[in-house]
């Protein structure tokens, strides 16, 4: 028998309250997540095994461990298909798609994204779109498509902003600084900045903190005001230095000193070892060709013009290395044709979604179910449909073993349990749920006499 801990609510609630934790670190947030998938596995709720998967593998994304995020989301794919579950579903394709696109696979990420808005047509998930926005600006970013990485990096800002959701509005209005600093737009960057400071609030997210002052600094820095530049970007070493999980937003930290110092007419060197190894170490590629840029800088300023050449050489080697990398595995994947067709499939599925929301239910399962039945992923989307109005939820527990009924029976077993603005689905292998609005105590106590 399960544990108070250990039930189909607990698991659900436990994983509800730790997507809106903001006080936990990434090492914090894991373990406990870890603890919610055994509970599941121990007593076996595929549903919330799924769940907690899929939040593992955003984590691993988030750690640059994809090969271990990948295989946590195939087991979380066949999970959620058993399930039925959707919602489950078209989060895991968007996983998939931001791993391939960090990989330079494109098309796949591209495919992935259009999985993802298929699904969305019958799951309306706001949050999850604008996170998929987020992810075609990026993907554009890298493709070096500037001009649409910032279309859909300002979309995906003005819905989170619309929806009041601060990480993602955090999330968006830093990739967009980013990309505003990169085209030389200071003025909007800083703008970016502000509004990303603004909605970090009360998240304890010291990597976004630190991207934050990082990309503030180097705006201060393009418009030579040096003083700023390095006030800001000590800032953001004092808030990642001492977390031994924060390497990338380390190294991000160390190189924006690094170029600080060199404008300052000092030596960047020890900036730069640091950075090199913590590159080095821990696989940040990304990283090593500014590296190698400012090295090449510093030694033309020194007179050294054969080091100067040597570290410039590299630099392009990094540069290009990367560019090529990401063609031949395009050219491996897919082709250009491929490419176009999933861009417009991928624009006429966004349109369908937003001019043609989906029905409340499947139309193949409303010949055979009661028009109060929905399924789990419907049944929850009716929850965030009552923000502000009373409703009530009642459980009912129909053990699948020595059962008198079939399923189909006790679907009709429950329809005539619920009042007629009630819905109910099949929340988890033999438990169900009624949500009823507007109920007050007299209704729930003949509910629950009944």
């Amino acid at each position: 028998m399960a544990s108070m801990d250990e039930n189909v609510l607990s698991i659900d609630l436990q994983l509800l309250e730790l997507k809106n934790q903001n006080s936990l670190s990434p090492v914090e947030l894991r373990q406990r997540v870890e603890s919610i998938k055994a509970a599941a596995e121990r007593i076996h709720y595929q549903h919330g095994l799924a769940e907690a998967m899929l939040f593992l593998a955003h984590l691993l994304w988030a750690d640059m461990a994809y090969t271990c995020a990948s295989r946590m989301i195939k087991q979380a794919i066949q999970l959620a298909k058993n399930e039925g579950a959707l919602n489950l579903l078209a989060e895991a394709h968007h996983l998939c798609a931001l791993i391939h696109s960090v990989k330079g696979r494109y098309t796949l990420a591209l495919s992935q994204w259009l999985k993802c808005l298929k699904l969305m047509y019958s799951v309306q998930q706001e949050n999850l779109y604008i996170d998929v926005l987020i992810g075609f600006g990026n993907l554009w970013a890298m493709d070096q498509q500037n001009e649409k990485s910032l279309s859909e990096l300002k979309l995906a800002l003005d819905g989170a902003l619309r929806i009041k959701n601060q990480t993602l509005a955090t999330k968006a209005a830093i990739c967009l600084s980013r990309e505003q600093l990169k085209l030389g737009f200071f003025e909007e960057a800083l703008h970016s900045l502000k509004q990303a400071e603004a909605n970090l609030g009360a998240l304890d997210n010291a990597t976004w903190q630190a991207e934050i002052y990082n990309y503030r600094a180097r705006v201060w820095l393009a418009l030579g005001d040096l003083e700023r530049a390095h006030a800001d970007c000590l800032y953001a070493w004092q808030s990642v230095s001492q977390h031994s999980d924060l390497m990338w937003a380390q190294c991000l930290t160390l190189i924006s000193l690094a170029q600080i110092t060199l404008a300052k007419d000092q030596n960047p060197l020890e900036y730069l070892d640091q950075a090199t190894a913590l590159a080095q170490q821990y696989r940040l590629k990304l990283f090593l060709s500014p590296i190698a840029l400012i090295r090449s800088k510093y030694a033309e300023k020194q007179g050294l013009w054969h080091e100067a050449l040597i570290n410039f050489k590299q630099y392009r080697q990094f540069d290009l290395s990367e560019l090529i990398q990401h063609q031949q595995q395009e050219r491996r994947e897919s082709n250009v044709i491929q490419f176009t067709r999933l861009i417009q499939q991928i624009e006429i599925q966004r349109q369908k979604n937003t001019a043609n929301p989906a029905p409340t239910a499947p139309s193949t399962q409303a010949a055979m179910l009661p028009h109060n039945a929905l399924p789990r992923y419907l049944w929850l989307q009716k929850l965030d449909s009552y923000p502000n109005a009373e409703y009530g939820i009642v459980f009912v527990r129909l053990p699948s073993k020595n059962e008198r009924f079939s399923p189909q029976r006790k679907t009709y077993l429950l329809a005539t349990l619920c009042r007629e603005s009630s819905f109910f689905c099949q929340y988890s292998a033999d438990l169900y749920a009624i949500i009823i609005p507007a109920l007050n105590a007299e209704q729930l106590i003949e509910y629950h006499n009944n």
